[in-house]
């Protein structure tokens, strides 16, 4: 294993040098491991040139094929310390979620699936953060999610499961006048302010801005305020805001649809590939799903959405 964290940090920092450096080594020391592990292999794994090292065909080979081997024995050195410091047998996994309807769904399903394990669970307001602690291995599953062409990319030995991908609806104040309409052109809302949360994941601001722009406007966005804070404003005609289309009901407040769908919200269901939870998956997500449906067609503004555009929707 010494070897094979050996590689992948040349070939992640590009130098011998650099990478020698990441792992508290000399560069002597570390030069001369790495000749006696492609002797061991029987080839060369790094091109040595001015800008720095790079993988051969045999190196990318062997990279490819260990990552998952270096994620799975993490996984079991994370195991083993949770065993000995928990003094019990029972396996312990770490979950992560941002602020969203599926995520309650799939905490609760856990409990019913997986009842010998041990559950810890977290929120994140970003869920750039939940994909970064996937990717490090302090989570064994999470709840989260991404917009088109910002879409995430799983980590070696993480597996992503998209289970619904869902419209991006609009709150408005129930005096607007564009509130008594069934579905509001986005175009439609171009003179108004909107209201965001101060800390929002990479692809969401992005996402917003590319429907705006193609509906001829630029945003203004003169409130990055909490959710709290955001529904007074809303409730008084401040501003205007995007909703789930599974949405808790606020006083003074009604949610609609977008014409044409402008903006989309993929979920995500991600776990470690040789985790606790790996065979119980897909009796999980399958749960989750009913239970996100059944939810759905009792949100009136929705189930209306979904009898006349159906599922499944799609990434563009």
């Amino acid at each position: 294993m010494r070897h094979l964290r050996v590689i992948h940090a040349i070939a992640e920092h590009g130098s011998i040098s650099k990478a020698a450096s990441s792992l508290g080594l000399s560069q002597p020391a570390l030069a001369g491991q790495l000749q006696r592990i492609e002797r061991m292999l029987g080839g060369q794994l790094f091109e040595r040139a001015h800008e720095g090292s790079r993988p051969t065909a045999l190196g990318g080979w062997i990279l490819e094929r260990s990552s998952s081997l270096l994620h799975a024995f993490g996984t079991l050195q994370r195991d083993a310390r949770h065993y000995v410091e928990r003094g019990t047998g029972k396996p312990l996994v770490r979950v992560g979620c941002a602020p969203m309807s599926l995520a309650g769904y799939v905490s609760n399903c856990m409990y019913d699936l997986v009842p010998g394990v041990d559950f810890t669970i977290r929120t994140e307001e970003c869920m750039d953060t939940l994909h970064s602690f996937m990717e490090t291995g302090r989570l064994e599953l999470a709840v989260l999610g991404d917009y088109p062409g910002y879409e995430l990319t799983p980590p070696p030995g993480v597996v992503y499961e998209v289970p619904v991908i869902e419209p991006i609806f609009i709150g408005l104040s129930e005096s607007h006048p564009l509130a008594r309409r069934e579905e509001i052109d986005l175009a439609d809302l171009a003179d108004d302010d909107w209201a965001m949360p101060p800390q929002v994941e990479m692809g969401h601001r992005e996402h917003f801005w590319d429907a705006c722009r193609k509906h001829g406007f630029a945003p203004k966005l003169n409130f990055s305020v909490s959710s709290a804070l955001a529904y007074d404003l809303i409730r008084a005609g401040r501003c205007v805001g995007m909703f789930q289309a599974i949405y808790q009901p606020h006083p003074g407040i009604v949610v609609r649809p977008l014409v044409g769908t402008p903006m989309l919200f993929r979920y995500i269901i991600a776990w470690t590939r040789h985790g606790p939870l790996a065979e119980h998956v897909v009796s999980l997500i399958s749960s989750a799903i009913r239970r996100y449906w059944s939810e759905a067609l009792k949100v009136p503004v929705y189930a209306t959405w979904l009898e006349r555009h159906g599922q499944p929707l799609h990434f563009p």
